[in-house]
């Protein structure tokens, strides 16, 4: 066996893989061997037909299999001795392969195109400049916490006579342009929150009203939203987005919260464990649990923003012919409706590229700066989720928090997911300490427009 390498364009290898009998023939006469021994051949006892009719009738085969193996153990060996870095698998260079005639040669030529990874040049620095976004959360955010929590904490009640803002349960049917009950139309069980009624003109067809009574209204108007619409009919958003009926209400049930006063004996049971004596130390608490869990959307926003500057910065070229081909190869072995056609790769290629070149320059700053995630950090995240989710991040039963984390320790998928999660709070935490870093506050509602534009932008 001799092989011999030679570049073939920016970053594109191709292997010449020389291949003699004397590299195959034992393995052949081997396998040979071992057909005669077992092959059921009328006319001859088991282990006595010859070998020239073995030959003839499998040595063909058997040839194209031994030396198939033998050229992927001598690309694997070659690639591992010659530390070569792979992206994608090796490929068959078709326009120089030839005819392989595996019944009458004896010596083969192979040729492979292999793709090499970038070399990876990347320093982090001051001039690597990010703004990171601490969102924060306004009066009127706030506020609508607060109410969230006298809801919660309110006494339920049922009374006779609806009015603003309660909750009323009932049967709804749709109606024809006669105001009928529309045949085979759409009959539901509700419960509608007089608060998500939009038009004041509807809102006010219910206040007043008592159980039992009816109520004609449109579910369009009421709402002015086609996923609140279909999510109370059970129905899709296409179906909401066409429906135009008015409905029938039949109130069967009205509940009112009235809400918890503000003391502290309320404080107590939203914070058991905080020292909370007044409705400012309540409010001051509240905002800064609302914007701790807006940390994480500017957390998600600061990496992203981050992987684009890196990737402007680095710019790494890929061979990009070589790995479409590479994709459309491989997908071959998939099933005929997840197979990917060539328009399709061509119109996802760009996204599929960009996301690559991360996982390159990831794996380049993980290896350059020891951030590689161990088993015991999987474990240790893994029993930190269960546990807020068995126990509320109080102490809980050990013994079975043991057992239910090494059986997620099993699960390939999960431990993925978890690795990647622990991965990006490394990297976050490693930019924090070396890129420059612009702070700048911004609301929530600012922060949702900004990334709502740079997203529809994007899709363009």
């Amino acid at each position: 066996m001799n092989i011999t390498q030679e570049s073939k364009g920016e970053l594109i290898t191709l292997l010449t893989l020389d291949v003699v009998e004397a590299d195959y023939i034992g393995e052949v006469k081997k396998s040979l061997d071992e057909y005669r021994r077992t092959a059921n051949v009328p006319g001859f006892r088991a282990g006595k037909v010859p070998f020239g009719m073995v030959q003839k009738m499998y040595g063909e085969a058997v040839k194209a299999d031994v030396v198939s193996k033998f050229i992927g153990e001598q690309l694997d060996k070659y690639i591992a001795e010659n530390k070569l870095e792979l992206l994608g698998q090796p490929l068959p260079d078709h326009e120089k392969q030839g005819m392989i005639n595996f019944k009458d040669d004896k010596d083969f030529t192979f040729y492979y195109e292999l793709g090499i990874k970038p070399e990876i040049d990347l320093v982090l620095d001051q001039k690597t400049k990010v703004t990171r976004y601490a969102i924060e959360a306004e009066k009127e955010t706030v506020e609508k916490y607060i109410q969230d929590i006298l809801a919660r904490f309110g006494e339920q009640s049922n009374p006779d006579v609806v009015a603003d803002n309660d909750m009323v349960m009932g049967t709804v049917s749709q109606l024809d342009e006669d105001g009928k009950e529309l045949k085979d139309g759409i009959t539901k069980d509700i419960s509608i929150s007089l608060e998500k009624i939009k038009l004041k003109t509807i809102k006010s067809k219910f206040i007043g009203k008592k159980k039992d009574a009816a109520v004609v209204f449109n579910m369009k108007k009421a709402f002015k939203d086609d996923i609140e619409v279909a999510t109370l009919l059970a129905i899709t958003r296409e179906e909401a987005e066409v429906l135009t009926s008015d409905f029938n209400m039949e109130i069967k049930e009205i509940s009112r919260i009235t809400p918890a006063e503000m003391n502290e004996e309320l404080f107590a049971k939203v914070y058991e464990n905080d020292s909370i004596k007044t409705e400012e130390e309540l409010r001051t608490r509240v905002q800064k649990d609302v914007e701790e869990s807006f940390k994480a959307e500017g957390d998600r926003k600061f990496y992203s923003d981050v992987t684009k500057a890196l990737l402007k910065k680095t710019d790494l070229s890929l061979p990009d012919e070589f790995l479409k081909r590479w994709i459309i190869e491989s997908n071959m072995r998939e099933t005929d409706d997840k197979r990917i056609t060539t328009e399709e790769l061509n119109s996802q290629y760009e996204s599929y590229r960009d996301t690559l070149r991360w996982q390159l320059i990831e794996e380049h700053l993980v290896k350059q700066n020891d951030l590689y995630v161990t088993q015991d950090e999987i474990k240790d995240r893994v029993k930190e989720i269960l546990g807020m989710q068995a126990f509320g991040g109080q102490d809980g039963n050990d013994e079975i928090l043991e057992q239910v984390t090494a059986q997620v320790m099993q699960n390939e998928e999960e431990i993925k997911r978890v690795s990647d999660q622990i991965i990006e709070q490394k990297m976050t935490n490693f930019f924090n300490e070396n890129i420059k870093i612009a702070e700048k506050k911004i609301s929530y509602d600012d922060f949702v427009a900004m990334v709502t534009k740079e997203m529809t932008a994007q899709a363009k």
